[in-house]
């Protein structure tokens, strides 16, 4: 991908405010230019106001990179490389999800987008949402700097996913946890679509997590993510002995992702 530095400096061209090279080195030009670029927190670092500025440019033909925040998240990457394509292509991607494929086998949670799900679930939104206490603290995952101890979820999964939490705490300790990255939090409730779709997400009903997004990215197989890594078999047993579906064992895509429904 086009380095972020060199695609601000583009976005700044583009809108008139820049006039110098497009070569990513961001100097005090290109900073006095991006200073210009409207809805950018000035105190920011510069890293965070070049982001935003992305962000802000994905917003402007209709993509959703998520809050305006100047940080570096899955939804931001994804709107960024949909960004880059229409900029290319003049038109917008295509969809992207592999629906083909045979589905996961659980009797533990409804199918997504059933009438049973719907039943069960109910609306999607915030009015089913209960706080979910951490047994370790997690860190934002395109925010590392900034700890969270709980989040929120649906109150049909709550006790299900604590469950999850205490016995990875229990198996793998602080420390292995911090090893391997188990605590780089992703987030869970997120009223959104899926990302390639149309659909809304599991997240819409606070049924999802998502974990070390950068490194087990939403089109990444095998070969790539690293929860397809041995040392995270256990992993996966704690949270499928609860029902939850993993899309990355499932499917062999989107690693980051877990969810209490059945594909």
């Amino acid at each position: 991908m086009t380095s972020r530095a060199h695609l601000a400096q583009q976005i700044l061209k583009d809108a008139g405010l820049y006039n110098g090279k497009v070569d990513g080195d961001f100097g005090a030009k290109s900073q006095a230019s991006l200073a210009k670029y409207p809805g950018i927190n000035p105190t920011w670092s510069l890293e965070r106001r070049i982001v935003a500025c992305l962000q802000l440019a994905c917003k402007s033909v209709g993509l959703n990179p998520g809050t305006i925040d100047g940080y570096w998240g899955p939804g931001t990457n994804t709107a960024v490389e949909q960004y880059l394509f229409i900029k290319e292509n003049k038109t917008t991607p295509p969809l992207w999800r592999p629906e083909d494929i045979a589905p996961t086998v659980t009797d533990v949670w409804p199918k997504a987008y059933t009438p049973a799900f719907d039943a069960f679930y109910g609306p999607k939104g915030e009015s089913n949402l209960v706080k979910l206490a951490f047994p370790y603290p997690m860190k934002v995952a395109w925010n590392t700097s900034q700890k969270v101890t709980s989040t929120r979820c649906h109150k049909k999964v709550a006790d299900s996913a604590s469950r999850v939490f205490h016995e990875v705490m229990k198996h793998y300790g602080q420390e292995k946890i911090s090893a391997l990255k188990l605590d780089y939090f992703g987030g869970c409730y997120n009223d959104r679509s899926i990302r390639g779709g149309t659909k809304p997400s599991m997240h819409s009903w606070g049924i999802a997590f998502d974990f070390d997004p950068s490194r087990n990215q939403l089109k990444w197989g095998r070969d790539k993510a690293t929860f397809a890594l041995p040392e995270y078999d256990a992993w996966w047993r704690i949270w499928e002995a609860e029902g939850w579906v993993s899309l990355g064992r499932a499917r062999n895509f989107d690693w980051m992702h877990v969810q209490a429904a059945t594909i």
